[in-house]
C-alpha cells in the first residue's frame, strides 16, 4: 500500500496543471489576504465608517481561507479526473489491478498534497492579513495561543476535506466540469445564499467545516468546531463510501 501512495503521490508531482494549482492558490490566498487586511487597516485609519460591522483582527485572518478553498476543490478534481480525461487510468489499473487499493491510495496522495500547500499558506495568509492591518492587526506573537492556533488547525483541515470531497466526487461523476462547477459555486456563494432560505444550509459540508475555523461574521452558525468539522467529514466519508464500490465495479 505504502509503495502504492509513494507512486499516487509521484505522479501529482508530475502534473503540471496540479503544481500551478498549488503554487497558484498559495500566492494567491496569501497576496489577497495582505491586500484585504491592507484596505481594512486603511479604512479603519481615514474612515471608519466606511466599514460594515465591527472588524476583528483574528476573525479577519481567517477570512483570508474562503479566498484559497477553490483552489483545493480544483486540486482535488484534477487529481483523480486527469487520469480519466487523458485515458491514464487504464495505465493506473495495470499497474495496480487490485482497484479499491488504487483509490485509496490516490485519496491519500490527494489529502498529502492538500496537507501540504494547507500548511503553507493558512499562516502564512493569516500574517499576510495582520501585517497589512498595520497598527490594528492582531500580534503575530498571538499566533500561538490557543484559539488561534486550534482555528489554524481547523482551518488546515478543513482544506484538506474539502479536496477529498472534490475528488470523491470526481471518482463518483468521471467527469472534471461538473465537480468544478458544482463546488466551486458552493463554497463561493451558493451555500450562503441557500442558508437564507432554509437552516439545512449550515449542513452543506463547506458551510459545516467552516466552523472549525471561523470566530464570527455572518458565516457562523450553531455547530461548534468539532460538530462542524464531524458534520464535513461525514459528507467525505459518505461520498467516498459510494465512490469505492463504483470504482471497484464499473469499467474504466
Amino acid at each position: 500500500m505504502i509503495d502504492t501512495v509513494r507512486a499516487e503521490a509521484f505522479k501529482l508531482r508530475t502534473l503540471t496543471s496540479v503544481l500551478f494549482t498549488c503554487l497558484a492558490t498559495a500566492v494567491l490566498t496569501v497576496g489577497l489576504a495582505w491586500l484585504s487586511g491592507w484596505s481594512v487597516g486603511r479604512a479603519l485609519t481615514d474612515n471608519p465608517g466606511l466599514l460594515v460591522g465591527e472588524v476583528v483582527p483574528e476573525q479577519s485572518g481567517f477570512d483570508a481561507i474562503s479566498y484559497g478553498q477553490a483552489g483545493m476543490v480544483v486540486l482535488g478534481v484534477l487529481a483523480v479526473g486527469t487520469e480519466y480525461t487523458g485515458g491514464q487510468i487504464r495505465a493506473s489499473l495495470l499497474a495496480v489491478p487490485h482497484r479499491p487499493r488504487l483509490l485509496l491510495a490516490k485519496a491519500a496522495a490527494v489529502a498529502a498534497a492538500a496537507l501540504a500547500v494547507a500548511l503553507a499558506t493558512v499562516p502564512a495568509a493569516f500574517a499576510a492579513t495582520q501585517v497589512g492591518l498595520g497598527e490594528h492587526g492582531y500580534p503575530l506573537t498571538g499566533m500561538l495561543d490557543r484559539p488561534v492556533l486550534g482555528a489554524l488547525a481547523g482551518a488546515v483541515a478543513y482544506w484538506v476535506l474539502l479536496a477529498l470531497l472534490a475528488a470523491g466526487i470526481t471518482v463518483v461523476l468521471r467527469n472534471t466540469v461538473v465537480p468544478l462547477v458544482l463546488l466551486i459555486s458552493l463554497v463561493l456563494a451558493l451555500s450562503f445564499y441557500l442558508s437564507m432560505l432554509t437552516g439545512l444550509a449550515d449542513l452543506l459540508p463547506d458551510r459545516a467545516g467552516a466552523q472549525m475555523f471561523l470566530r464570527g461574521g455572518p458565516n457562523r452558525t450553531d455547530l461548534s468546531a468539532i460538530g462542524g468539522g464531524a458534520v464535513m467529514a461525514a459528507w467525505v466519508a459518505g461520498v467516498w463510501a459510494v465512490a469505492v464500490p463504483l470504482f471497484a465495479r464499473r469499467a474504466a
